[in-house]
């Protein structure tokens, strides 16, 4: 991992995901990439702005952009981190896969504001979508976090298809991190079992040999309370999810049909895409 993204709208919760990129950036000795995106402030109906006044208001905004990246700059230099500053004129998901793509990022982290925030404006009713599209993992962090830190890793495992190249990422970050990983099957009726979860329990512990793990098998009404249930009595302080069809995302994600691990855990969430055919 050479390069971390983080999305920021300049909230107070911006400070922490930016803390948990710290973190991430100083064991791996990663660059940090902070980014604004925004859009040009409207002209009231009824005021007359020529060329020259609208030029001078957008002007005005930028500079106060890039006032705000101030405090998190200094919170990066005391932390003795590589970083670089991105103000981008453009909406927010594609100012952030434009950068991604450009600087060749390996981590987005985002600082979850709530039901309105920036959080939500990136992959809120897009969920699917933007999950898809982004190819690299995307960790987000909850505005009521108050202790930064990862040493219990819970990992969301369907059991049915090929995960060992995102299990192997996870390892490794634990072992940066000094961290345990612990790997959860949620058994839930609308995910059916395709094949047998013995076979993949079976390759991953062929395959980790050398790793000190747990799997665990629970039953929950839906996939979001046993993730978030499991977490909870593990004490595990990273979930950390993976998938690449429709139906496990829509439940992990969207609002409509589930009770939004993402946008409503109490702990950061880490999501991998994972690789393969549908």
């Amino acid at each position: 991992m050479k390069n971390i993204l983080v999305a920021t709208d300049f909230s107070e919760n911006s400070h922490k995901a930016l803390e948990y990129a710290s973190l991430i950036a100083k064991v791996y000795e990663a660059k940090v990439y902070l980014i604004h995106t925004y859009l040009p402030y409207f002209v009231e109906p009824g005021v007359y702005a020529d060329s020259l006044m609208m030029q001078e208001a957008m002007n005005e905004q930028h500079e106060s952009m890039k006032a705000k990246f101030v405090p998190l700059v200094k919170q990066l230099e005391e932390a003795g981190i590589e970083h670089e500053t991105l103000l981008e004129l453009n909406d927010v998901s594609s100012g952030v896969f434009d950068a991604i793509a450009e600087h060749e990022i390996d981590l987005l982290i985002i600082g979850r504001t709530g039901s309105g925030g920036f959080f939500n404006k990136l992959i809120g009713s897009n969920a699917a979508h933007i999950t898809a599209k982004a190819s690299i993992p995307v960790l987000a962090i909850p505005q009521q976090l108050e202790n930064v830190g990862i040493k219990q890793i819970l990992y969301a495992t369907q059991l049915e298809y090929e995960e060992c190249d995102v299990l192997a990422e996870v390892f490794a970050l634990a072992k940066k991190l000094g961290a345990k990983v612990n790997l959860v099957k949620v058994e839930a009726s609308f995910e059916p079992d395709i094949q047998s979860d013995q076979q993949f329990i079976d390759q991953i512990k062929g395959t980790f040999v050398k790793e000190d793990f747990e799997i665990t098998k629970v039953t929950a009404e839906n996939v979001t309370d046993g993730i978030l249930k499991t977490a909870k009595a593990q004490s595990a302080d990273l979930i950390v999810l993976a998938a690449h069809h429709r139906n496990f995302l829509s439940q992990i994600i969207d609002p409509s049909k589930s009770k939004q691990v993402i946008i409503s855990s109490p702990l950061p969430v880490l999501t991998y895409q994972l690789k393969g055919d549908l």
